[in-house]
This record gives C-alpha cells, sequence and structure tokens, in this order.
C-alpha cells in the first residue's frame, strides 16, 4: 500500500476474514482528551465512526479498484475531559455490486494532535466480531449488496466474547484525497404513525421472494443460499394482510405481535434510518420502507430492491439504532413480527450534499418553483461521493446520467468537486481484460456484469458520453485541469469506436448492450443505429473539443452529412437499418421520437432550412415531454434520455416556453408527491433519481433566455 498520509498506521481487518462475504468488524480504541485532534480514515467496504457512543461520520468516498479515498476531520469537538472511546464499525461487503468494486476489506486509521500520534490501526486498536449482526441475510438489491438484520437480543453492544485476532493486510492499495464534499447529516423525524392496524397471514397472497433485476444471479456475484439464511422478512410483510384499526396516533404508541404502524414523512427522504422502540416481551421488528405507497396501505416500491430491515429485542430491551446504510424512503411500516413494543420514534438522518446555501428562485409560476426545489433535493440526494442514479436500488455512477448531474452541480455552485472524483475515477480504471479493448464501464465504482455467454455488460454509448461530458467539463466547468489527465481514457475509446466503422464511416454492430433510450428506439439498435452516428458526430466533435484534432472536427462533419443522407426521410429520421444477406444495406420504416432529438442536438444541420419544415412542426406542436396528440409512425420518448434531450434540443431552438411548459407537465405532479424528481413518467423505478436534477439547469437557461428576447 502506498501510505503518503499516514505516519503510522497500518490497514487491519479480522484475521481471515478480509475475502469473507457480508463479515462485519468491529475497531475499538481509547484516547485521551486532547484540544487538536485530526483523525484520517479509510476503509472497505464502508465505515461508520462513533466517539463516546455518538454518531460522528460513514465513508468513505467511493473510487477505483485498488484505490482508497481518505477522510480527514477534526475530532475535538467530540472529545470530552478523561478517556473518549474511538468505535469504528466496518462493514466488508467483497461481493460483487455496480455500487462498489470487490476488492479485500480492510480499515485504515491515525488520529494525531499535532506531531503526537494518539492512536493507529495496526498498533492500537481492537477487533470485535459481534453477534447481534447477523451475516447470512438476503442481498438488498443486485446491484448493492446485502440486507440488515439486527439480533440485539445477543447484546447491543461489544463484548469480550467478541474479541478477535486482528491481521495487517498488505494491499495493492493506492491512497487518495477526498475531493468530494463531506457528508450533510440532519435528523428528521415523522411527526405520528398515520395508520395503526392488523395483520394476517395469507398463504394465497401473492408475493416475490427475491426483487432482482438479475434473477438468478450470477454464481460469483456473492450471495448467500437460502437454507442458509433463518428469516426472509421482505418475504414476511407481502404475505400479510392489513387492516386499519386507527388513525393519526401520537408517539409512543404500544404495538403488539401482528400489529402494525404506517408513518409517512411527508416527502422523500434518504440517509439512515432512526429506530427508538422499547420490547415489552421479547420482539422480533419488521421494518419495511418505500418511496410509493400510501399512509394508508403500505405497498413496497416497484423496483428491484427488497426494502426491509429486521430487528429483534429482549423482553426490556430498548434500541435507539441507527441503519448502517443509508436508505431512500417516503413511508415506512413498522410491523411486530413476535412480542410487543412501545414504538417511541422513528426518523431519518440524512446522508447528502450540502446543499443549505442554496436558495430556491420565487418563479411566477409556483410549479417551477417547486420543481427548481425538488430538483435541487434529488440532487443532494444523489451526488454525495459520485454522481447517483439513484440513493435507493443502486447508488451507482453511471454514464451518461452524470452529463446531466455534472450540469446541475455547476449551476447551483460554480465548482464541480463531486464530478472532478466522479471523472477521476473513470480516470484510474484500468481493464484488466474484463471488456474489449478502450472500453469503459457502464457504471463506476463496479465489478464487470456477465452475461451468460461468458462476456461482460457494458454500453457503447455511454462511453461515448463520457466524452461529451468531459469536453464540457474542460471547457466550461473546470478549464484549469490538465487535459492531458484524460488522454489515455479517451483515445483508447475513440480507436474502440474506429474498429467498428463500415464503409460509410459509420458505427455498426456495436457489441454489448446498445442503449439509446428506455422506449422502442431501443429496439432498433442495430445493425446501423442512426440516433447513435448522430452521437457519435458529437464525440468526434468532442475530441477536437479537448486536443484540438483538426481530422476530427472533419469526421465529425462527414459523419453528419453520411448519417443525414441515410436517415433523412424527407420529413423526419429515421432509426436504423439492417444489412441484409447479400450484404446490402437496408434502411427500415421505425423511427422514434429520440432519434429526433439525437439528430436535431448532433446533427449540425439548420432546422429552419425548408426541408426540415415538418420536423420543426413536430417537434413543436405535436410532440411534448407529455404528448398529447398521437402519431403512431413516431414512437414517443420515455423519461430517459428522450425528455432530457428534447429539453436540450428546446433550449438549442430557443423554444423556452416549450421547455417551461414540459417541465411543468412532466416533474409537477413528481414533487408535489414526493418531493422529488422521478426516474421514469412511469410509476415504477426510483422515485429519486440523479439526472433529473437537470430540470432545475433547463428552468434557468430558460429563463434567462426568455429574458434576453
Amino acid at each position: 500500500m502506498e501510505n503518503c498520509f499516514f505516519e503510522k498506521a497500518k490497514p487491519i481487518f479480522l484475521k481471515d476474514k478480509s475475502t469473507s462475504t457480508n463479515t462485519f468488524a468491529v475497531f475499538r480504541t481509547e484516547i485521551a482528551y486532547t484540544k487538536n485532534a485530526t483523525l484520517y480514515i479509510t476503509a472497505s467496504s464502508f465505515y461508520r465512526l462513533s466517539i463516546n457512543g455518538a454518531f460522528v461520520a460513514f465513508g468513505p468516498a467511493r473510487t477505483a479498484k485498488n484505490f482508497a479515498r481518505i477522510d480527514r476531520m477534526d475530532i475535538a469537538p467530540y472529545l470530552q475531559n478523561g478517556k473518549n472511546e474511538i468505535l469504528i464499525e466496518v462493514e466488508g461487503y467483497y461481493c460483487a455490486s455496480l455500487s462498489t468494486v470487490r476488492q479485500p476489506s480492510f480499515l485504515l486509521c491515525e488520529i494525531r494532535a499535532e506531531n503526537e500520534i494518539l492512536a493507529a490501526t495496526g498498533f492500537d486498536f481492537d477487533g470485535f466480531s459481534p453477534a447481534y449482526k447477523v451475516r447470512h441475510v438476503k442481498r438488498y438489491s443486485y446491484q448493492r449488496h446485502f440486507g440488515e438484520v439486527w439480533d440485539f437480543r445477543k447484546g447491543d453492544a461489544i463484548s469480550e466474547s467478541d474479541r478477535c485476532p486482528i491481521e495487517i493486510l498488505k494491499l495493492p492499495i493506492k491512497l487518495l484525497t477526498r475531493t468530494a464534499p463531506y457528508p450533510y447529516y440532519e435528523d428528521t423525524y415523522a411527526q405520528n404513525i398515520a395508520t395503526f392496524g392488523k395483520l394476517s397471514f395469507d398463504e394465497a397472497r401473492p408475493y416475490r421472494a427475491s426483487a432482482y433485476s438479475v434473477n438468478p444471479m450470477p454464481q460469483d456475484w456473492g450471495y448467500f443460499e437460502n437454507d442458509e439464511i433463518e428469516t426472509f422478512p421482505f418475504v414476511w410483510v407481502q404475505r400479510q394482510c392489513q387492516t386499519p384499526k386507527a388513525y393519526n396516533l401520537a408517539f409512543p404508541t404500544v404495538l403488539r405481535e401482528n400489529e402494525y404502524a404506517i408513518l409517512d414523512m411527508k416527502r422523500i427522504e434518504s440517509g439512515f434510518i432512526l429506530l427508538g422502540a422499547k420490547a415489552l416481551a421479547e420482539s422480533d421488528i419488521v421494518v419495511a420502507f418505500s418511496e410509493d405507497c400510501s399512509a394508508k396501505v403500505f405497498d413496497f416500491t416497484n423496483m428491484n430492491a427488497q426494502t426491509v430491515f429486521e430487528v429483534m429485542l429482549n423482553e426490556g430491551q430498548s434500541t435507539d439504532m441507527m441503519t448502517f446504510e443509508p436508505y431512500t424512503l417516503r413511508y415506512v411500516m413498522v410491523a411486530v413480527k413476535k412480542g410487543a413494543i412501545s414504538l417511541e420514534k422513528l426518523g431519518v438522518k440524512s446522508f447528502q450534499y450540502d446543499v443549505s446555501s442554496v436558495s430556491i428562485p420565487q418563479y411566477e409560476n409556483p410549479v417551477l418553483t417547486s420543481v427548481y426545489r425538488g430538483a435541487v433535493r434529488t440532487f443532494a440526494h444523489n451526488s454525495l461521493d459520485i454522481f447517483m442514479d439513484c440513493p435507493s436500488r443502486e447508488r451507482a455512477g453511471w454514464l451518461c446520467d452524470s452529463y446531466f448531474t455534472g450540469q446541475t452541480e455547476y449551476a447551483l455552485f460554480g465548482k464541480t468537486p463531486t464530478e472532478d472524483a466522479f471523472l477521476e475515477n473513470y480516470r484510474l480504471y484500468q481493464n484488466e481484460g474484463a471488456y474489449p479493448d478502450g472500453v469503459l464501464p457502464m457504471c463506476y465504482p463496479s465489478d464487470p456484469e456477465p452475461y451468460q455467454d461468458g462476456t461482460n455488460k457494458f454500453i457503447p454509448q455511454w462511453n461515448m458520453w463520457y466524452i461529451i461530458e468531459v469536453a464540457d467539463y474542460l471547457t466550461a466547468r473546470n478549464p484549469k485541469i490538465d487535459r492531458e489527465l484524460f488522454r489515455e481514457s479517451i483515445e483508447k475509446f475513440m480507436a474502440f469506436l474506429k474498429r467498428h466503422e463500415n464503409e460509410d464511416g459509420l458505427l455498426e454492430k456495436l457489441p454489448s448492450w446498445n442503449f439509446v433510450e428506455w422506449s422502442d428506439a431501443n429496439k432498433w439498435t442495430h445493425d446501423v443505429n442512426y440516433p447513435t452516428n448522430f452521437l457519435y458526430a458529437k464525440v468526434l466533435e468532442s475530441h477536437y473539443r479537448i486536443f484540438g484534432d483538426e481530422s476530427s472536427l472533419a469526421r465529425s462533419r462527414e459523419v453528419q452529412k453520411k448519417t443525414i443522407e441515410q436517415s433523412f426521410n424527407g420529413k423526419y429520421f429515421l432509426d436504423h437499418a439492417i444489412r441484409n444477406e447479400n450484404g446490402e444495406l437496408i434502411l427500415q420504416k421505425e423511427s422514434s421520437e429520440a432519434g429526433q432529438y439525437y439528430a436535431i442536438l448532433f446533427g449540425g444541420f439548420d432546422i429552419h432550412d425548408p426541408k426540415y419544415a415538418e420536423l420543426y412542426r413536430l417537434i413543436t406542436k405535436v410532440f411534448a415531454a407529455e404528448r398529447k396528440a398521437p402519431m403512431p409512425e413516431i414512437f414517443e420518448i420515455n423519461a430517459f434520455i428522450g425528455v432530457y434531450l428534447r429539453l436540450e434540443a428546446l433550449l438549442s431552438l430557443g423554444e423556452y416556453e416549450l421547455v417551461l411548459r414540459d417541465i411543468d407537465e412532466f416533474f409537477g405532479k413528481m414533487e408535489a408527491e414526493t418531493g422529488t424528481l422521478w426516474e421514469y413518467r412511469q410509476r415504477n423505478g426510483s422515485r429519486d433519481h440523479g439526472f433529473a436534477s437537470f430540470a432545475l439547469v433547463a428552468i434557468e437557461k430558460a429563463m434567462k433566455g426568455l429574458q434576453s428576447k
């Protein structure tokens, strides 16, 4: 390990457990009171720091494989006279996911006061493996890691019986500073119990045994077989019938066996769930949470995540616990599977980007004001250490999503700390044969997602968006950064694209998961996909903008010209052409609305030319984020990325009134329901999705455009 941040500390973990799946470890030391104390820390997969029993921090910021980011914090305000207990819990998942990289679990920590080292891992910390954190549990989601089951009947604090030997690890890990902002923590509690009721088990009730995007999981993804698992809270909740008995009860409220309480946080909150309860008998509590149900009937959000945790208590035992992982919810059901409890409180400790300095504009249209506010909250939940798709199901750092979220960060703050970290992670990525030469992961930090044929999934178009984002980042948002830092990752992918050009210079038969948009447009990505080739033209232009390569600019113009030639039918653009058995490229009749926006944004033509009059009419008079006029020959857009491409296209055309109309109609109802902006227009998926924060960028640009007219 390259250790330029620590004077003494060594990476440690419980002996022989660093490559054990879902291993929870606790490390403890004591230090004397001092007026100056700085703690340096990193870990894999995650750590939670407490001092004298009080929560201090969760981390670290995620980064590339074989790297780790150092958190640095002043802990003097948490110290008291005499001895001070430093407790660091580390959850070592060591499983494949789309939200971290699989590497050995470790903790590296050092506490210094001026020139004195107060404590360091490898020398001053004891290790424990507490029995109260149940290891053999279901995966929370395919994209994240494991669910949480806490059996506090076995004790709610570490004890001598939990003590384990520690080993110092030799790891090929390089240390980095944290560049993304530190988390903002704030406690928010439910004000009352919205619904109290009775549960009854129904064997015939339909349920999902699991909720994974890929089922069954690949063998090496990392999970426990069902016969290893003792409790299935996700299934248990689904098989209960709910009978409401009372509404609007105050805390505390007694819940007995087969009774439940539904709590409404009034808007989506994202962070660690806080549960305060006292067991009146030996109890088993199931806590389920959702972004999409109601205060009267609990139901899980329609997405692939098992949003539930379980807590067990002895009679007379109280808990004031906080989940180890952050989650996302509006509604919570606390259900008593066994025993009886007094439910004292329930809340969420936020885990987000600090947006407390952001002033929400007050527009004449109050819906636009509310959408702006919802976009700020959505950004805050999804932009902490990397740009994430959602803070719930995945917490994954997807390309293309980041193209839009990066604009939001700069619009709000005029700086790019999270984007700096996000793009650095991609620069640091080393392809060890997981993908074709030159290809970057579609999301990162992550592990390669396998197909059944042995290849790994990637999205060629998302790699293209990487280059487009980098061009904007270097020219508009952070021009001081050295462009040469990006040369290797960009040039290698440009070479990959070059290998897939056909005789016309267009991309054909790109491998793996070709993605244009979540609509019928994605059915027509092979052999020659014209939206992808318009995107390719933009990539070539972006390469010119970054490195000044005139040949790339010339190639961009050639690709634009050839793509228009082949795909424009005199009224609008068609989506694809298929190579027949004779080797001829045959233009197909299918057309998508998304494809029109790819053409307008990246085609380099003048839409006010009379030959494009019908296309302009369609864009401004027929199409909309919420389309009203039917036109079945052109398949309508979905939220991502069609709505966002439409907003960018309308902004480029100066159609500012249409931008604001679309934002009002598309996003207004989302913010009104959850205080956040969603993944889809449909009622499925995440209700708190990072790229949707781009709505505030579009509002600001449209307002400025109207003022300048």
